[in-house]
């Protein structure tokens, strides 16, 4: 099913036929498209339906004819790989998880779509799962495929009043927070205009440089104005963190269903002791709360290690965590075992030696 024209509207009348527990901005037609028109991924749904019930699952096709070490090969447009668009993907079923009416409904949807995959040369799939729904999608994927837990994700409970958010953080976050008062730090929600958007990008692409971020994490060009086009003033929120007349920082909130989240930040580094980043993490909380939402998820770290710069500063805003699982499935072991030899000879031959990343699917890293 595409993202567009009448299949659109029924790809999201599904989303919205689920549990309402399991309705997410990521499963949305909408979202898929920020990535056709950013990244020149096709976004698509896979659907089963019967009587009983339906599985869905939302993901992008991505060519493989732009890798490098594909450039310019007869076969470089064979095969194609699948994955979630940025943020979280997998599975979703419109009965209880627990049920064996719906691991027999999966199981099906599991067969139909490995048979989509067969006819269409996809090499490999990914999934990043959803921590808000790891138990229901770990009871669909039992037995058929095998999640790998990553790392757990920090949220905060939005239930709580204002000051409870706020004597959840930790003490040096409270520290910080009165420091940017003192200073006399503002938090505004601004319009996202082409100018907001733009310094926004701008800021989000001078943080990634600063801190050395891997080429995934550096967006292409116009990104954020797709996605605020794309999702609308009802789905995305612009926040400005001002010290004095300047911007030291910035966020771009997504939001539908139950959960706001924070994807996307960027800050000047020119006024790091204002600690701006720490009023604008708790300031965004409390206008999600007001709006609603109930929870705002922070994500987790760079890395999985306890000690990730990223992850602390995170951790220090709330004690609410959830896990974070993965699935890797090669469709196309033939296809994917070259796919990865030449991935390693390119790598021997431009940098002199292979590449230790880990990263999945190899040919990609």
């Amino acid at each position: 099913m595409r993202a567009e024209g009448p299949e659109a509207d029924r790809w999201s009348a599904c989303v919205h036929a689920l549990p309402a527990a399991l309705r997410d901005i990521h499963y949305l037609p909408e979202y898929g498209l920020v990535y056709r028109h950013s990244h020149g991924f096709e976004p698509l749904l896979a659907l089963y339906e019967a009587d009983e019930g339906f599985v869905l699952q939302p993901f992008v096709r991505r060519l493989l004819h732009e890798l490098p070490f594909l450039s310019g090969s007869g076969d470089a447009g064979a095969s194609s790989d699948i994955a979630n668009p940025y943020g979280f993907g997998g599975p979703l079923c419109s009965l209880r998880a627990d049920t064996e009416a719906a691991r027999a409904l999966y199981a099906r949807f599991a067969e139909a779509f490995s048979a989509w995959c067969d006819d269409e040369d996809i090499a490999t799939e990914f999934a990043c799962l959803h921590p808000f729904f790891a138990e229901h999608q770990l009871a669909l994927l039992h037995g058929v495929l095998e999640p790998r837990y990553e790392k757990d994700v920090v949220y905060v409970e939005l239930h709580q009043s204002a000051a409870d958010i706020e004597k959840g953080m930790n003490r040096g976050n409270r520290s910080s927070i009165a420091k940017a008062r003192r200073f006399g730090v503002r938090i505004e929600k601004v319009e996202p205009s082409g100018p907001n958007i733009a310094l926004f990008g701008e800021l989000y692409r001078q943080t990634m440089v600063r801190r050395g971020a891997a080429a995934r994490w550096h967006l292409p060009e116009g990104f954020f104005e797709i996605l605020c086009r794309l999702l609308g003033p009802q789905r995305s929120s612009l926040f400005f963190g001002f010290a004095g007349d300047q911007v030291e920082s910035a966020y771009l909130l997504m939001h539908a269903f139950d959960t706001a989240y924070y994807h996307f930040a960027g800050s000047s580094g020119a006024n790091p002791g204002v600690r701006a980043n720490n009023l604008v993490m708790l300031e965004t909380a409390l206008w999600a709360r007001s709006a609603g939402f109930r929870r705002y998820h922070l994500g987790g770290g760079v890395t999985s290690s306890a000690g990730d710069t990223l992850l602390r500063f995170k951790a220090g805003f709330s004690d609410r965590r959830a896990p974070l699982y993965t699935y890797f499935c090669v469709r196309d072991v033939p296809v994917y075992e070259r796919l990865c030899e030449r991935k390693r000879a390119y790598e021997r031959t431009t940098d002199g030696r292979e590449s230790a990343s880990d990263f999945l699917p190899l040919y990609r890293r």
